[in-house]
């Protein structure tokens, strides 16, 4: 698969936060062999006093009073020894493990949200460490979230470090409305798009705090490296709309977006999930994105209008409006 170029640059624009995972995990790793080393049981205290100790000193007691605390049973202990293999086997999968493959016909969504289970397991794993840790983990109640953790019990914090996710995909299975609820902290989605494509597959997806592009290279990646909010980029090879919307670029919808190209011809044919008028509706919407609000050429004209018109002295009727607005006001 990476010897696809584009995962390969990808990849590459996306190493600040795959680097930014892979140091939390190793973080929780470390926790958890700190949590085995410092809590060893009275089984290693046992060894740890020898024969001496032997039916002088209570050795659970021991491992209690040396730690500030009763030491791991076998349950607490297995599932942190389990939860640092899990980690550990994180940290040796090389980067294809951030790279999906969506197999066409398929849901880009539900493949993504596959692999972002399986990523976060590394979450699921850290919280485990910390319930042993807190003597407070219930199996019952927690279960062994080793394996998978899905993305909707992500906590907040967990968003913020959400492993980027390179999805290579086929243009006519994109569908925004499947996306959007994958948009959250500092989730990174890079679209790789295979063609055919609708001309505006992304455009649903704007709104002010998510980064949202279509682009034909992979230079907009690096706008998002320090993008304090999720982001969703699809690199595209044909004549689709080419936009970057940035929540950091003003207060208003036409500040944040700028549209470099929109297509010369609109869709007549319906293309995968879209019919012609959902994707001509598609850039419509676009279109209207972009426009800047248009005030009135002289501001006094407008409240003219406002207040009436006539051939009245336009004192008498500014003093005639103003007496009439608070009339209304009184009466509200």
């Amino acid at each position: 698969m990476q010897s696809d170029e584009r995962v390969v640059a990808a990849l590459s624009a996306v190493r600040p936060q795959i680097a930014l995972f892979r140091f939390a995990v190793s973080g929780t790793l470390e926790r958890a062999r700190a949590t085995l080393a410092s809590e060893s049981g009275p089984s290693q205290t046992r060894v740890a006093l020898g024969d001496f100790a032997g039916g002088r000193i209570d050795p659970d007691r021991f491992a209690m009073v040396s730690a500030g605390s009763a030491p791991l049973d076998v349950i607490g202990r297995a599932v942190v020894e389990r939860a640092a293999e899990a980690l550990e086997s994180l940290l040796r999968a090389g980067d294809e493990e951030f790279v999906v493959d969506v197999h066409p016909g398929t849901s880009p969504a539900a493949a993504i949200r596959a692999r972002m289970t399986t990523l976060g397991s590394a979450f699921g794993a850290a919280t485990l460490v910390e319930l042993v840790r807190r003597r407070t983990y219930d199996p019952v109640q927690h279960g062994l979230p080793f394996k998978e953790h899905p993305f909707e019990k992500w906590t907040a914090g967990e968003r913020k470090l959400a492993p980027p996710v390179v999805v290579r995909v086929d243009g006519r299975d994109l569908d925004a409305f499947e996306l959007a609820p994958l948009l959250d902290g500092c989730v990174r989605l890079v679209l790789l798009v295979d063609e055919p494509c609708p001309p505006a597959p992304l455009a649903r997806l704007v709104s002010p705090g998510v980064f949202v592009a279509q682009a034909g290279d992979m230079k907009v990646v690096e706008k998002v490296a320090d993008l304090d909010g999720p982001a969703v980029i699809a690199v595209m090879k044909g004549t689709e709309a080419r936009f970057v919307h940035d929540p950091r670029a003003g207060s208003a919808i036409w500040q944040r977006i700028e549209v470099t190209h929109m297509p010369d011809t609109q869709p007549r044919k319906s293309l995968g999930t879209r019919s012609a008028w959902q994707q001509r509706d598609d850039l419509a919407h676009l279109k209207a994105l972009v426009e800047q609000p248009v005030l009135p050429a002289n501001s006094a004209d407008a409240l003219i209008a406002a207040i009436g018109g006539g051939n009245a002295d336009p004192a008498e009727r500014l003093t005639a409006w103003l007496l009439d607005q608070s009339s209304r006001a009184g009466v509200a």
